[in-house]
Formats: C-alpha cells, structure tokens, sequence
C-alpha cells in the first residue's frame, strides 16, 4: 500500500540560490504534521510545491502512489487544499460564499448541492465563523477573515491539507481552537501538514515534527520525543532549552 503522501528527492532553487536540496519524506492518513525550520528554510514553497503550485527542479511528489503532475486541477482540489502563509484578497462575497468556493472541485458548474452547503456549515462551525456568514468577507478583521480561509480549506474535504501559519492574526483563544481543529481533522483521517514558528503551540497537538534545515529535513521526530529531546531545537536557537512546567509538562522555554 503507498504513503498517502510522498515526497522524493524534491529539489528547488531561485537563481542564484538552493532552497531544497533532495527532500524526502512520506505521510499518511492521521497524522499530524508541523514542520519547522528558520526563515528562508523553504517551508512555503515545500508546500507550494506539495499543492501544486509551483514546480520543482527535480524529483517528485505523489499523492496515494500517483504523480501529483498526472492529476488534472480538478482531482488535484479533490486530494489537497493549501492555505497560504498572509495572503489577503480583497474579495467581493460574502463569508459563505468564500467557504463553498472550497467546494469548487465537487460543485455541478455553479450549482451547489446540499452536501456542499452541509461541508460549508459544519466547517464554519468548527471554526466559530458560522455566525458572520452572511457578511462581507471584506467587513472583517484579519483574524476573522483568517477562520473563513481555513472554513473553506476545511469545507474542501480533501485526504492532505496543507496550512503556512494557520495561526496568523488569530488571537490566544483562536490559536489554540485552529490547532485543536487540525488535531481533530487528522484524528478522522486527512493528512494536516502545518508550518508554524509557535513551538509549544505546535507541538502540543501535532503527531510528528519535520525540522527543515539547509534544504533537507534535518530531524523527523514524533512529537513525544520531540518534547524531551533538546538536540533538534538548536537549529532554531541556540537560546532555546526545554524544561518542565510544575505539572512535569515538557515546555520550550524562550529567554
């Protein structure tokens, strides 16, 4: 049976500059996946590249054993959905409506079906943004609009969802809702791959850490090892140490 997700000997450069160098690594359904690494350690455009959107220089992805680059763009949406990192367009529709477009790859041309909506309301619902779904998305805050681009990866319904900092503009109370609900996703069977800078956030919820470090993954731990072994955060920061909280919970703790 192949991996979900495989990803084998991806390579990418920009002129003049390597960014991935010969990534490997495979995923399947339940997990939970956050993957970490500096600034410019190529964490957005590794999951451009998983999505689609961009193609690397060499090697391949695969998606239950397929080319991802044989799937038309349409069984393409039906297998992955891909939040970017701080993108904000200025849409012209209402909350609802940006959530079904995540149903674009199952909709009958413009026609929604009951399904669809249903997808629509209870990803809107897991995200607390049902209340608002009448509004123009262009109404909102950065963090409300935030919760309707992750209701329409979720509505998506798709086996691998990627998110670049899913936590952008959320609030305390959001962030901890937003990683909760991919823990919860992962738990019915998708694939969630996450790019976060929060590590404790990260590594409270997440199955598994891909530590992204001169164009290869570095360190691939499961996240309870990860919590106890202090050796893979000094790629991050030679500042950072891990501790116990007075409950014996393992905690990153920054200077």
């Amino acid at each position: 049976m192949p991996a979900l997700l495989s990803v084998e000997n991806v390579s990418f450069a920009y002129p003049g500059r390597h960014i991935l160098d010969s990534v490997s690594f495979s995923a399947g359904s339940g997990e939970f996946i956050v993957l970490m690494g500096r600034n410019g350690a190529g964490k957005s455009t590794l999951l451009d590249i998983i999505a689609g959107l961009r193609d690397c220089d060499s090697g391949e992805i695969r998606i239950h054993g397929s080319p991802l680059s044989k799937l038309r763009a349409r069984q393409r949406a039906r297998r992955i959905s891909h939040l970017p990192q701080g993108k904000r367009d200025e849409l012209p529709f209402t909350v609802e409506q940006v959530v079904l477009m995540g149903r674009y790859a199952y909709a009958d041309r413009w026609f929604e079906s009951e399904a669809d909506h249903s997808y629509a309301l209870d990803a809107m619902r897991r995200v607390d943004c049902a209340q608002f779904r009448g509004r123009l998305f262009t109404t909102l805050s950065g963090g409300e609009q935030q919760r309707v681009l992750l209701a329409a990866c979720i509505a998506q319904r798709p086996d691998v969802m990627l998110f670049d900092e899913p936590s952008t503009y959320l609030d305390v109370h959001q962030q901890l809702q937003c990683f909760a609900t991919l823990r919860e996703l992962a738990r019915e069977g998708a694939l969630c791959i996450a790019v976060t800078h929060d590590l404790n956030l990260g590594l409270a919820h997440c199955t598994r850490v891909l530590l992204l470090d001169g164009g290869r993954i570095s360190r691939d731990i499961p996240a309870e090892k990860a919590s106890v072994d202090p050796n893979w955060i000094c790629a991050l920061s030679p500042q950072l140490r891990i501790v116990n909280t007075p409950e014996g919970r393992p905690w990153i703790l920054y200077p």
